[in-house]
């Protein structure tokens, strides 16, 4: 202390709350790179594994949908209850769990046999996930005060988009192993064992690194975890976080509606139009074009986090939104998604994606009390998995019925709809 007042700790100019320290938010970072490369990963492996199990092509969509659907129904359930329990028993323990429960669901999933093992297989990730996602947003709002939480928030986005290099890289895998003479069920479960091992690292990390004590606030209240789900949702009653609650819906599916579409339609042309293998359509159409939406991430999340800090909180949700509605409709002109002209969308998609999700998580992060945060961010959670929900399950739909590119154009629309709430709000 200095006459009296805490001396806060600067670190990648971002102010670290009181008991945290370099080293904690580092390991943090680390956690938060395994965590949202996980995000992804699915929907980058998924569409070729499908293919090799000799799923129908027309089938494909509506199981994609379904089997996301299931594992955001299941986040649903579970967001608030792990933000409450992480309330009271602290981080570290819950998210670990997240880790390891997700990297065994990575690891069995190549190894089904039948549409029943499949399920069980996503079940597993799903549980690990709900604690996972969970954990990686509530970390970043107990580490840093508010004067700098936009920073941190862009920062966050900026690893989790590192991170998200990780599925291209994953999805590259199997062709590898097919050059080397292994079959393409072979090639998938290397792949998707490789991918597992990556949640036992975190959960190391985790274990080693994030603060004992931060965020454990509610330990010697006594309170239910029922009270606690019930204050959070009173909540929703602040304006500011009923729409980071709209935000975080339509942010999480703008991010599922390109993760499981994008690649599934590039793979779906790839082999339907071009006669590639699914290996070859992964690799030459599906791998580079992700990459762009990527690269574009990488750009918004500094971006993004910059304004947050120079803007309301409100102000920055409308940038965001306002540029995702833009960006989703202009989907619709899409009729060959290999045109050269596409990859510079999907670069400005990436940054419209990363822009309403670092935008939603500071404006929960500065409204959300500190004694309630848990509970808050996993209602905001839940909100998100709703979006994913909407954009997997209904978009599954809308791919298999009207083509590819009216999940974007969903979201387009949805995203239009929280830009107007914004400016009510302001």
């Amino acid at each position: 202390k200095l006459l009296g007042y805490n001396m806060v700790t600067r670190f990648l100019g971002i102010d670290l709350s009181d008991g945290v320290k370099r080293h904690h938010l580092i390991a943090y970072f680390f956690a938060a790179f395994i965590s949202s490369s996980y995000a992804g990963a699915l929907a980058m492996l998924q569409p070729g594994l499908l293919q090799v199990m000799g799923i129908e092509r027309s089938a494909q969509a509506m199981l994609t949908g379904n089997l996301s659907a299931l594992q955001e129904i299941i986040l649903i359930l579970f967001f608030g209850p792990v933000g409450a329990l992480a309330d009271r028993y602290g981080r570290k323990p819950v998210y670990i769990f997240g880790l390891l429960m997700t990297s065994l669901g990575f690891s069995l999933y190549p190894h089904a046999n039948s549409m029943t093992t499949l399920i069980a297989y996503r079940v597993i990730v799903a549980f690990g996930s709900a604690a996972m996602i969970g954990m990686m947003v509530t970390v970043i709002a107990d580490y840093t005060c508010d004067s700098t939480r936009g920073k941190a928030n862009g920062l966050q986005a900026l690893i989790a988009t590192l991170g998200a290099f990780l599925p291209p890289a994953l999805g590259a895998l199997p062709q590898v192993f097919a050059n080397q003479g292994y079959d393409q069920l072979a090639a998938q479960q290397m792949t998707f064992g490789i991918a597992g091992s990556l949640g036992v690292i975190g959960a190391l990390v985790v274990l080693v690194g994030l603060a004992p004590h931060v965020g454990k606030v509610s330990h010697e209240t006594g309170e239910s975890i029922t009270t606690m789900l019930r204050e959070g949702c009173k909540a929703s009653r602040d304006p500011g976080i009923a729409l980071s609650y709209g935000a975080a819906f339509i942010s999480r599916g703008d991010l599922a509606v390109t993760g499981a579409f994008l690649s599934l339609w590039l793979v779906q042309y790839g082999t339907g139009n071009l006669g590639l293998q699914p290996s070859e359509a992964m690799f030459q159409l599906a791998v580079p074009r992700v990459m762009a939406v990527v690269s574009g991430a990488l750009v918004g999340a500094l971006v993004m986090g910059y304004i947050n800090d120079k803007v309301s909180r409100i102000t920055a949700v409308s940038i965001a939104s306002g540029l995702a509605a833009a960006v989703y409709l202009s989907i619709f002109l899409v009729k060959d998604p290999t045109a050269p002209w596409v990859l510079g969308l999907l670069a400005i998609m990436g940054v419209a994606e990363i822009s309403a999700f670092v935008s939603s998580q500071a404006l929960v992060g500065e409204r959300a009390a500190a004694n309630r945060r848990g509970a808050i961010i996993g209602l905001f959670g839940v909100a998100g998995a709703i979006g994913i929900l909407v954009g997997t399950a209904g978009g599954g739909w809308l791919f298999a019925n009207f083509g590819p590119s009216t999940p974007f154009v969903l979201f387009g629309c949805l995203n239009a709809v929280v830009f107007f709430w914004s400016l009510r709000v302001r």
